[in-house]
């Protein structure tokens, strides 16, 4: 019974227990929690250079009121190169080019074709009918004038021959010994017709010939002939209505030309083609 009382009595002597006021929802003894929780914050972000030729797009993700997430790096598209823009530009103005250059051939190529399949032409035909000389010397200087007559035909059954004035050369070996010049003229088809060429006179008073080739023809002339090459140019265009050929620069070149002397002493020579015409060679 003592026993009893002694607890009952020290149980009072211990402190109460711990009491909560329910009304306010507070302890006694501890301090109330935050009303708030604050979190930390950071700096902002830093800033980057925006491209003007792109738009701006705002960060419009916030997952809380109190804290900021940083923002992506924004994509920037490389500036635009002008090198490349140039290049590319000169590439397709070649191209142009090349294109168009392609096309006007093609179109000329055709027109050609057209004319070929359509109307055959065939160059003129050159043919030495006669040639002469008379005052020809070797001593002291070379002199002389050649007369020649040449006959041109037109082999065409469609087209007409427009030739421009022509160009007459004599020639012995790679020296020219006369020259001169003679109106020019047009072909009907299947025509033909024949040109004096008169007068050819060496003008430069023997200085045409070097002194190898004055030689040889000094060396020849003792043999009773020389033999001289005739060469005829001009500019021919064949047409047909409306249809026409481009102009073009033909040379007759008429080689073996045998002139023959009476004897050692005649300055007068003649062609020696036992009557028959010689013919040229047409070059374009």
């Amino acid at each position: 019974m003592g026993s009893l009382n002694q607890e009952r009595a020290n149980s009072q002597t211990e402190s109460p227990p711990q009491s909560i006021n329910h009304s306010s929802g507070k302890s006694m003894d501890y301090p109330p929690p935050p009303t708030t929780t604050t979190y930390p914050t950071h700096p902002p972000p830093p800033m980057y250079y925006q491209n003007p030729h792109y738009p701006q797009y705002p960060n419009a993700y916030h997952p809380h009121p109190g804290y900021h997430y940083p923002q992506p790096a924004p994509y920037y598209a490389p500036p635009p190169s002008y090198e490349r823009s140039s290049s590319s530009s000169c590439a397709r103005c070649c191209r142009s080019f090349i294109s168009c250059f392609l096309m006007i051939m093609t179109l000329f190529f055709l027109m050609s074709l057209l004319l070929a399949l359509t109307l055959h032409p065939q160059q003129p035909e050159y043919k030495v009918a006669s040639l002469s000389v008379t005052n020809f010397t070797t001593q002291p200087i070379l002199g002389g004038q050649w007369d020649a007559k040449i006959s041109i035909g037109n082999p065409n059954d469609k087209l007409v021959s427009y030739f421009s004035d022509f160009k007459v050369d004599m020639s012995y070996k790679d020296g020219i010994v006369g020259v001169n010049h003679a109106p020019g003229l047009a072909l009907n088809t299947k025509d033909q017709v024949d040109v004096d060429m008169k007068g050819l006179l060496n003008q430069a008073n023997g200085n045409l010939l070097d002194k190898k080739t004055m030689d040889d023809l000094v060396r020849e002339r003792g043999t009773g002939s020389v033999t001289f090459t005739l060469r005829v140019s001009s500019m021919v265009i064949l047409k047909s209505g409306s249809l026409s050929s481009k102009r073009e620069e033909l040379v007759a070149v008429c080689e073996g030309l045998k002139v023959t002397f009476q004897n050692n002493d005649a300055t007068s020579g003649e062609l020696d083609n036992k009557g028959k015409p010689v013919e040229c060679m047409l070059y374009l």
